[in-house]
């Protein structure tokens, strides 16, 4: 048990009880709401309130959202907020919502299923109206007990085949296929993409994306995917880069704008010249491309469609839950951009 002068947690009621962080804050919301917003066992939610009250828990909960079951916030959980792209939608996010009336909890999982949970167990404690997931890799055990518990939740960016709620993704497969292409068509042939090591579906479909550009340019037997580590060092990069002009690569497809970031850098520090020694493709915009100077192709999302599409989505959803199926989900398609087009304007 816990010292009289030490408050209470979740956590402590959890272990005390034997049950996750994540069902004792669904019970402790069935509490607070006044009625079963969460569906969780008679049984089991009595046991739990029964430690709770013997441990002298006092929940943190607005009078407004024990008035009226409501808290006017959603937890918006993404892989990186410090990623131009996270950061650009999050900003949108929260203007939207605040159009609404509702204030935006954010935090990162940095790609951890671990830390994602213990996120989603604090949201929830805060009594959170509705989620916005970027589903990491292992994530699916949470994410389907915090919708069974009756939780509006839509996913952001990625989705997990299987678990039938809203996505707001992008056409990942076609943006890859396109900027391939382009590559192609400027006469690279031997294009090679540098990966993450992660079973998620937007990276899956980047890679297949230029699986299916290369083959039906009867380029088959010219690409190879290298996936690294998410926390992967510079030096696997540097390796891949330096070793590229023996293997006969022409150019690259980088999946993220961090991985292109670290490319780019190889090349300059080996020496390399862009698009002399190799032509470059990547998702995303990030600033750090501007310091280059140089031709590349890349992928800019649209972020103000991202963010109002995912609202209305979560907004939907909170309001109708019958609405909380994959039917109800968004594709949308990136802008592929040749700074050599915008370089000719000039």
């Amino acid at each position: 048990m816990t010292s009289p002068d030490k408050k209470v947690t979740i956590k402590d009621i959890a272990r005390e009880a034997g049950v996750s962080s994540a069902l004792v804050s669904f019970v402790m919301c069935n509490k607070s709401r006044g009625k079963r917003a969460y569906r969780v066992k008679e049984e089991t939610a009595r046991h739990i309130l029964e430690i709770a009250a013997t441990m002298n828990y006092q929940p943190n909960l607005s009078a407004r959202a024990l008035k009226n079951g409501r808290t006017d916030t959603i937890g918006v959980i993404v892989s990186d907020i410090s990623n131009s792209f996270f950061a650009e939608v999050a900003r949108e996010m929260e203007n939207d919502a605040y159009q609404k009336g509702y204030t935006v909890l954010f935090g990162s999982t940095d790609e951890d299923p671990d830390k994602l949970r213990k996120i989603i167990e604090v949201f929830v404690d805060r009594g959170v109206d509705g989620l916005v997931i970027v589903p990491c890799q292992h994530s699916e055990g949470i994410i389907r007990q915090v919708i069974k518990a009756g939780i509006p939740v839509v996913f952001f960016d990625r989705e997990i085949e299987g678990i039938d709620i809203p996505a707001v993704t992008l056409n990942n497969r076609q943006a890859s296929f396109d900027m391939t292409s382009r590559l192609i068509a400027k006469g690279y042939h031997y294009i090679e993409m540098i990966s993450y090591d992660l079973e998620i579906s937007n990276i899956k479909a980047r890679e297949q994306g230029l699986i299916d550009a290369m083959v039906s340019s009867g380029l088959g037997d010219c690409y190879r995917i290298h996936r690294i580590s998410h926390r992967e060092n510079k030096e696997l990069v540097d390796g891949i880069i330096s070793d590229a002009r023996a293997r006969g690569v022409e150019a690259f497809l980088f999946t993220t704008n961090t991985i292109a970031v670290r490319g780019m850098s190889a090349m300059f520090r080996g020496g390399f010249n862009i698009p002399q020694d190799f032509g470059i493709a990547s998702f995303d915009y990030n600033s750090s491309f501007e310091i280059y100077d140089t031709e590349l192709i890349f992928s800019r999302q649209p972020v103000e469609g991202f963010s109002s599409r995912t609202m209305q989505c979560i907004f939907d959803c909170i309001g109708h839950k019958d609405r909380m199926t994959a039917s109800n989900g968004v594709v949308l398609e990136a802008e592929i951009i040749d700074t050599q087009d915008l370089f000719t304007k000039k």
